[in-house]
């Protein structure tokens, strides 16, 4: 039970550094594209752990 309750509070975490990282990349796009695509790859890379992490819980 303590197990399934860490994995959602790491989701959770996640999450809310996937939408940190996307409005940055939004908010940062017209003045430095090179910045922008940096935080749109991380948050890529998040958005792929958040999906393998969602996967495992759902077996």
């Amino acid at each position: 039970m303590f197990r399934w309750n860490k994995n959602n509070d790491r989701i959770q975490r996640l999450k809310e550094k996937y939408t940190r990282l996307m409005r940055k990349a939004y908010e940062i796009a017209p003045k430095n594209k090179r910045k922008s695509d940096y935080f749109n790859q991380e948050a890529r890379q998040i958005l792929q752990e958040l999906r393998r992490l969602e996967l495992n819980r759902l077996h």
